[in-house]
């Protein structure tokens, strides 16, 4: 056969089998059409659609586009000459289609946004149902009983009428500013205090107007439209929505948006971020606060919230480095942050350094967020415990840092802290010894918050030491009229009863089964309960708890070394050698050394007393000096040796 002659075969094959494979589509499709109804026909006619696409982008098509093909008749099997369109021709057709298509969608259809997604009829009687049905009901109930109803100023209205204009009243009045309704800051003094206007069916002689607190007023104008108002009263937009064209929302091509947002979305994420940390959620509230940080990478309180998250998940190199990039971004006079780095952040980063045994890191930071922030009272506190507790600086040291944070805190104009004087009465009393200053500073305390928990603790724990034994209880009692369950206040609380002469054993039991009930897993709680069992002469009993203490509180060092201790004076020495040897694998510090750290020091102090008990002195050195190793300043230790 010459060139035109398969040239000519090949056309009329491919064309036979365009034909067959439309027919067989148009065929399935008005079966579709036929069992489906509406639906099936969406779906046949984008089968179609897809097939004749796939067919007509095929590179054999187009190479025979241009020649004269053959198209094969399904009904009668002939075969008819059809003349190549040109380009232009091709162009034309296409557009007309285009237009007609085009013509068709402006139409209404049924699966139009406005047929599906139709205006809202307002309905007068639904409308006035929602607003006031509770009221009307609340009236009636009152009404029946023979009380007097309680008018309600919130929400003006006009009982006369039940208009449309009465709900258009209403739905306008909410979506006016507030600048609308309150005056402007610079017409009201900060004391002052803003009235809102009568009800039409209120008089003034029988009701009194509620008040708007100013204060909050401005703190959720702030939040809501984006500024700030610096000490002299001027208003600095922050970011986004009012400042110049270049500041606006704007985003990337990614989606992420670029300028700062409204810190009213910040807040709304680390508070929910917050609860779902309290209730225990971590994967929650870690994917809160990362959100958080990808929103706003210069608000802290991201970085705060997420090392806390992973320092409860025991990642702590993880924590480090978030804080550590939360204090090199967050550099911008904004959120709590200042030149020198944000206190709060400063101040965190401390606490782990402290906590993984690098006290000297600890105390720079701790000294950088001071400086930071002289006014904040975190930093002076925690410097002083670390220097007095684990620097052991003495008191003075101590003093230094309470006062200056007293001064910091007044002259920045902000209030006295209860924690502050809390913390400066507990180190007068365990470390100078002076009661009497240390009273007066709990009163302080006390002064300041009357709800403090940790100052009627603290006084109750000490008036208790110094006998004054009614006093106490009556530090405990007021704290669980506004706290009932605080298990530290019950434990102190039936440890103080437990040390009476003529205390009834079966209230104070019945005092730490109430703490159980309220903390189930404080080992605190555990250890004193075992401690008083064991004076009973239950054994047994004080062997259980113990074990579940160590159980829920596995780097609780007092809970090991009173298990350990118990064994001893029960002649076990090797059990208490193995749960010496538990203890000190359990409460091993990650910078700890070859020893464990800090906390692992009065285990091995127990420990070489059991071994100096048992005649091996050989191990009772090796364990004191393991404990002075851990702890250089045990002096338990050293007077074991």
């Amino acid at each position: 056969p010459t060139e035109k002659q398969e040239q000519t075969t090949d056309t009329d094959t491919h064309s036979s089998a365009t034909t067959t494979t439309i027919t067989t589509t148009t065929t399935a499709a008005s079966r579709l059409i036929s069992i489906g109804g509406t639906t099936s026909l969406l779906l046949s006619l984008a089968t179609v659609t897809g097939a004749f696409t796939q067919l007509t982008t095929s590179p054999s098509f187009r190479r025979h586009r241009p020649v004269a093909s053959a198209a094969v008749s399904s009904r009668r099997g002939t075969t008819h000459a059809v003349k190549a369109l040109s380009s232009t021709e091709i162009e034309k057709i296409r557009k007309d289609r285009y237009a007609a298509m085009s013509n068709n969608t402006k139409t209404m259809s049924l699966w139009s946004f406005d047929s599906l997604f139709p205006q809202p009829v307002l309905d007068e009687d639904a409308v006035q149902r929602d607003l006031y049905y509770v009221k009307e009901r609340d009236e009636l109930k009152l009404k029946e009983r023979g009380e007097q109803p309680v008018e309600d100023v919130s929400l003006p209205r006009d009982d006369t009428s039940r208009s449309g204009s009465q709900a258009e009243t209403v739905i306008s009045s909410f979506e006016s500013p507030l600048n609308d309704v309150l005056p402007s800051p610079s017409a009201v003094t900060p004391n002052e205090t803003v009235t809102l206007a009568e009800s039409p069916n209120t008089t003034s002689s029988t009701n009194s107007t509620p008040q708007v607190d100013r204060t909050l007023t401005r703190m959720v104008e702030d939040r809501l439209y984006g500024y700030r108002r610096s000490a002299t009263g001027i208003i600095e937009y922050s970011g986004s929505t009012f400042t110049a064209p270049e500041d606006a929302v704007k985003f990337r091509p990614d989606g992420i948006r670029i300028g700062r947002p409204l810190r009213v979305n910040c807040d709304l994420l680390t508070h929910h971020a917050k609860t779902a940390l309290r209730r225990g959620k971590l994967e929650e509230a870690t994917d809160l606060y990362s959100r958080a940080i990808t929103m706003d990478p210069f608000d802290g309180r991201g970085y705060l919230g997420l090392s806390r998250c992973l320092s409860q998940k025991r990642r702590f190199d993880a924590a480090k480095k978030v804080l550590k990039r939360g204090i090199s971004i967050c550099t911008t006079m904004e959120n709590g942050n200042t030149p020198d780095g944000n206190p709060f952040l400063l101040q965190a980063l401390g606490v782990l350094e402290e906590r993984f045994g690098h006290l000297g890191d600890a105390e720079r930071r701790y000294i950088q967020a001071a400086r930071a922030c002289p006014s904040h009272a975190a930093a002076w506190v925690s410097l002083a415990q670390l220097r007095t507790r684990k620097l052991r600086q003495g008191p003075s040291a101590g003093r230094v840092c309470y006062a200056t944070a007293e001064r910091e805190l007044a002259r920045a104009g902000r209030r006295r802290s209860s924690y502050v004087y809390t913390a400066w009465a507990s180190m007068e009393y365990k470390k100078a010894g002076d009661v009497r200053r240390a009273r007066e500073l709990f009163e302080m305390a006390l002064d300041v918050d009357p709800k403090c928990s940790a100052a009627w603790l603290q006084l109750g724990v000490m008036e208790g030491n110094k006998g004054n034994v009614e006093r106490a209880r009556e530090c405990f009692e007021t704290v669980l009229k506004f706290d009932q369950r605080n298990s530290r206040v019950l434990q102190a609380y039936a440890v103080m009863e437990s040390k009476q002469p003529d205390s009834d054993s079966r209230e104070v039991i019945d005092m730490f089964e109430r703490a159980l009930r309220v903390n189930k897993n404080d080992a605190g709680v555990f250890q004193a309960y075992a401690l008083y069992v064991a004076e009973l002469g239950d054994i047994k009993g004080a062997r259980d708890l113990l074990r579940q203490a160590t159980t829920v509180g596995k780097k609780h060092a007092a809970a090991w070394q009173a298990w350990g201790v118990l064994e001893t004076r029960c002649g076990t020495p090797s059990e208490a050698r193995n749960i010496f040897q538990q203890g000190i694998w359990s409460c091993a510090q990650p910078g700890g050394g070859q020893s464990g750290g800090r906390r692992t020091a009065r285990l091995w102090q127990a420990w070489g007393v059991l071994e100096s008990q048992e005649q091996e002195h050989s191990a009772a050195r090796r364990c004191f000096s393991r404990a002075l190793d851990a702890d250089s300043r045990n002096v338990a230790a050293v007077t074991a040796w």
